[in-house]
């Protein structure tokens, strides 16, 4: 079971990865809209409020993960906290 979430964790920090490098300035929300979810909905639109919620924390975690790696960074724009590789 911990090799199994290893993997997880490992391909959730590539798809992370990959979502900055396509779209860099992103929220950590936006960022989330863009990942994979193991949901029954057709868009991040219909993702239920609290979902959403689980999804950005999930999320957030994976981006400070990667800013403690330092393979990204961040920088406030207009309030808000954005992304980069």
């Amino acid at each position: 079971r911990v090799r199994a979430l290893l993997a997880h964790h490992e391909r959730r920090l590539e798809q992370v990865r990959n979502i900055i490098s396509n779209h860099p300035g992103l929220t950590g929300y936006e960022i989330a809209s863009n990942m994979t979810w193991k949901i029954r909905c057709n868009s991040w639109e219909d993702f239920p409020v609290t979902q959403k919620w689980f999804a950005v924390g999930e999320c957030l975690s994976h981006l400070d993960r990667l800013l403690t790696l330092g393979e990204i960074h961040a920088a406030q724009s207009d309030g808000l906290r954005r992304y980069y590789v």
